[in-house]
Formats: C-alpha cells, structure tokens, sequence
C-alpha cells in the first residue's frame, strides 16, 4: 500500500515521503497513529495544501523534546524498593515506575519513551537509562535503586 508520511517514521521515512508499505502495518499502525495517510491523488493535493502546517508541527515537537532533554538528561533520579539482604529486590522497577519517579522531577515522559533492553532492574545500584523523546533526541539518565526501609 503506497502511504504520505504525516511526520518521520524510522527505517521508512521522512515527512511527505510517499513510501509503500505493507497493508497491515499501514492499515493497524501508521493510519490509526496518524503518522501517515493513503496516496491518493486527493490526499496528495491536500497534503501540499497542508505541508507548511504539518512541518511546524514537527519542528514543535522537537522543540519540545529538546526542551525536555535539556531538563532530564544526566540526572539522577532515586526510587526506593523493597529488597533482601543480598541486595535483590522483591519485584522489580519498571518503566512505570522510572517515568513516575521523572515526572515527580517536573519533566512529563511517557513510559514507552524509556527503554530497559536487559528488562525490568532486579537489584540494588545505579543503571544507564535511555530515555527517547523524539527519533532525533535520545537522553541518558541515571536511576539509582536503593533499599527502602521496611
């Protein structure tokens, strides 16, 4: 299915790009987050009446994002949590509870803009974190995990 990019879309593409894509991806994904639109010919005509609206938005949208790396990045945000004597936790600290404990510092992050590759952390210490804000602005925070009282 041939598709108008609505913003930049990694691996596929840059705002106005017309791209082909599978149906599925195109259908259950791209349309329905509005990040892109059929090409037809009528969509084509009102995408370049609409251009000069649809780049602003982006660039305030990473504006945006810049301003929250600005903010974030470097940090050391402390969350405590259970743990036994050899220093592993009861449970874990998700995502959830990392965008909590950052949006408690005054910066508002989703939860699917933090990313954990090795999975939740299990134990007692500090840890790297990215954080993605945009496809062009990647922060690196720093979450220290301490034993809370019990």
């Amino acid at each position: 299915m041939k598709i108008i990019l609505l913003e930049r879309v990694a691996n596929l593409g840059k705002l106005g790009d017309v791209v082909e894509v599978k149906n599925g991806y195109a259908r259950n994904f791209l349309v329905p987050q509005g990040k892109a639109k059929r090409a037809t010919a009528e969509n084509l005509k009102a995408f370049e009446e609409r251009r000069a609206e649809y780049e602003r938005l982006q660039t305030d949208i990473l504006s945006n994002a810049q301003v929250r790396h600005e903010k974030i990045n470097g940090v050391v945000f402390t969350i405590g949590a259970k743990a036994g004597v050899d220093g592993k936790l009861f449970g874990s600290v998700t995502s959830m509870d990392i965008a909590e404990a950052i949006k408690a510092g005054g910066v508002e992050v989703k939860r699917s803009e933090i990313t954990l590759p090795d999975g939740p952390l299990k134990t007692i210490g500090e840890f790297d974190v990215d954080v993605i804000l945009h496809h062009d602005v990647r922060s690196t925070i720093k979450v220290n995990v301490i034993s809370e009282a019990q």
